[in-house]
């Protein structure tokens, strides 16, 4: 067997060559060799000044954020494909998309109609990757209230994913709504209310739907009516069909649960607003089976989680984190049974998670 000869390998150095003018070269320095000038990404500052702000500029909503930097906007009353402008690539942004449905911006309607500003958010609904940098991924932006939509069985009811919802819409100033659907499936009502009476002892709005039998649908339309909301929560729960009840024009495609786990598969695939007949905007967005909450909100967590800001005031301790520490309120509530375990355990799961 032959044996196969050893290449040297090397590095191949990405050199320049320019002219460079000298002077003396008795008394050339490294530093009459002039530094080479890189491209930095700008700053967020830097990205909401545009050098057409003195132009007419019109203002829009983005109603769905497309591939290649391409978005639908409504101007007035029509919608039109707007590019990105190319400044807003070269900013430094903190979150994986520069824009979200919901957006307002200001844009260039002349010739081929440009982004050229995003309006202030006042407030946003987000989630988090998994990964160790936590990078922000804007689900909807400027809402009045999230729909957090979860059905009753096939999927089963996920409580724990409830409180993620309602933590993360408290911390951006959100109304959470909790829409329990699929009530048919249950052998009674009394039964499925009695799965959200804890919410709604704490003043949590609590709807039971049912696109079957129509029920909980007219209240649901009247809490939505001139509203900004957005529907999600986990896949399968019936976002699709009860958008498509409220509205059937929409005809929002809908699918069936997995045979094999029993558990919803996606079926929109990207955030869009849509409009109501009856007034207001929806955000439909992708089913998601996880909702991450961010580690700098840690400390938040004990003062947003649904019911613990009451029992906190009998802790020993003004920075309790209600786990480890001793004469915790929380923790004598759970042992006495006038907070439900299965909630506090929903809550050091997020907090270990953080």
């Amino acid at each position: 067997m032959n044996k196969k000869r050893d290449k040297k390998k090397f590095k191949r150095k990405n050199i320049k060559i320019s002219n460079v003018e000298l002077g003396d070269v008795n008394h050339f320095t490294d530093d009459t060799i002039p530094e080479e000038k890189r491209a930095e990404k700008k700053l967020i500052e830097k990205g909401k000044i545009s050098s057409k702000r003195n132009l007419k500029l019109k203002r829009g909503r983005i109603l769905e954020v497309r591939s290649n930097y391409k978005c639908i906007v409504k101007i007035d009353d029509e919608k039109m494909v707007c590019t990105l402008g190319g400044r807003f690539k070269q900013v430094n942004f903190e979150t994986k998309s520069i824009v979200a449905a919901g957006d307002y911006v200001n844009v260039d309607v002349y010739n081929d109609p440009r982004i050229e500003e995003i309006i202030a958010r006042t407030n946003t609904l987000s989630r988090f990757s998994d990964n160790d940098f936590q990078i922000e991924i804007i689900i909807a932006s400027n809402i009045d209230q999230v729909i957090i939509t979860s059905s009753y069985k096939d999927p089963q009811l996920n409580l724990g994913l409830i409180d993620r919802y309602i933590c993360a819409a408290k911390i951006n100033n959100i109304t959470p709504v909790i829409c329990i659907n699929k009530i048919d499936l249950s052998e009674s009502l009394a039964k499925v209310k009695q799965a959200g009476s804890f919410y709604k002892e704490l003043g949590f709005k609590v709807i039971y739907t049912s696109t079957e039998t129509g029920e909980g649908i007219k209240e649901l339309r009247e809490l939505l009516k001139d509203k900004d909301s957005v529907f999600s929560g986990h896949s399968g729960a019936g976002k699709s069909s009860l958008i498509n009840k409220l509205q059937p024009e929409l005809k929002l495609r809908t699918a069936e649960i997995s045979d094999y786990h029993r558990k919803g598969v996606h079926t929109t695939t990207r955030s869009r607003l849509l409009e109501w007949d009856f007034g207001g905007y929806l955000v439909d967005t992708p089913g998601i089976k996880t909702f991450g909450l961010h580690r700098k909100d840690k400390e938040k967590l004990k003062v947003i989680f649904p019911g613990l800001s009451a029992l906190a005031k009998e802790c020993k301790f003004d920075n309790c984190s209600h786990s480890h520490e001793i004469k915790c309120g929380v923790k004598t509530a759970v042992e006495n049974g006038s907070y439900p375990r299965e909630r506090y355990e929903s809550y050091l799961r997020i907090l270990e998670s953080l």
